[in-house]
């Protein structure tokens, strides 16, 4: 049964482990048992609600060297438990990947940057209110998409398929913008590339990115290109502390008067960071003149199938994607 009136987190063990695989092996081991502590800025909600009740908590701020932003030659890698306002205001970051800081800086409220982690902000768990309600969606392991046919003002116009809820991060579009990796450290450590973190609805239902059990996302790291301009743009219902109705991460070069290597990503309306191919197919070779800009926004939603009551979300994504690519046309 929901309750509504629980504030106390069930009883859990706190395991505080002193490296990436010491965390590890206590993740592979405990399983769905255990929950991974990083800024807790979500976590701790679903342990006081007790939506989340499991048996072990790993807390990860015990582990050294996952705070730091380095720049080494052609990259900049940042540790997960990286907090949003401290990547907010590294002088790096702000010369280097600007969209990235934007990002950073219009999550929430200071008080959750200061706490919140850019590794947590890429993992969290769809904020649907039918999936994080007493409702049994498709996505909880109900038959149905509540949202599909229910209220769905801030749901998905793209990429929707049995569960039409938005990636609730705002620096994963600026980070596929930017053609960002993730460094996994687990039973199989990898690199990926940021884009292939996240699980769309239609190849599984269950899960919003790809860590397993024992994985650990240890870094995220950021090309150093010269000339590559970035920024982001988001509206919300508030400045502060509302997701993203929409938002766009953009970032190309202008060499000779023409756009290269233009990524153009849109947040808060589908499952997973929206890549639109189409609009950098128009921007990509071409000038950025008012045109150009246009056709590109424009381009940005031609693939779009909205939702009964979201249709709104067509016209501001194409004035986000206008604004971002006028911003960097300066």
């Amino acid at each position: 049964m929901w309750q509504i009136a629980v504030d106390e987190p069930a009883p859990f063990e706190l395991l505080s482990p002193r490296s990436l695989g010491e965390a590890s092996d206590l993740a592979a081991r405990h399983g769905g048992d255990c929950a991974l502590l990083a800024g807790g800025t979500d976590l701790l909600d679903q342990l006081k609600l007790q939506t989340r009740t499991p048996r072990y908590v790993i807390n990860l701020k015990t582990i050294p060297g996952l705070r730091t932003v380095e720049v080494q030659g052609d990259r900049m890698s940042i540790g997960a438990l990286t907090t949003l306002s401290g990547l907010e205001r590294n002088a790096d970051a702000a010369r280097l990947c600007p969209g990235l800081v934007k990002a950073a800086a219009r999550v929430a409220t200071p008080q959750i940057r200061n706490a919140g982690t850019l590794g947590g902000n890429l993992l969290q768990d769809s904020r649907c209110p039918y999936y994080r309600g007493p409702w049994y969606c498709y996505r909880a392991g109900g038959i149905q998409c509540d949202a599909h046919h229910g209220m769905n003002q801030e749901h998905a116009i793209f990429g929707g398929n049995r569960c039409y809820t938005v990636s609730p991060s705002d620096t994963a579009p600026a980070l596929l913008a930017l053609d960002a990796t993730v460094r996994i450290h687990g039973p199989v450590p990898r690199e990926m590339a940021i884009a292939d973190l996240f699980v769309p609805p239609a190849e599984n239902i269950n899960v919003m990115h790809r860590l397993g059990p024992g994985d650990l996302l240890s870094h995220v790291t950021v090309p150093v290109r010269a000339g590559t301009r970035s920024t982001f743009i988001k509206y919300a219902m508030r400045n502060s502390w509302d997701f993203a109705i929409a938002s766009v991460g953009a970032a190309l070069r202008v060499e000779a008067g023409v756009v290269r290597d233009a990524r153009i990503v849109l947040g808060g309306v589908a499952p997973v960071p929206w890549r639109s191919v189409d609009a950098e197919e128009i921007a990509e070779g071409n000038p950025l003149t008012a045109a150009t800009i246009e056709a590109a926004a424009r381009a940005a939603v031609a693939q779009a199938h909205p939702l009964e009551h979201n249709k709104y979300k067509v016209a501001l994504v194409r004035t986000l994607v206008r604004s971002a690519l006028t911003e960097l046309a300066r």
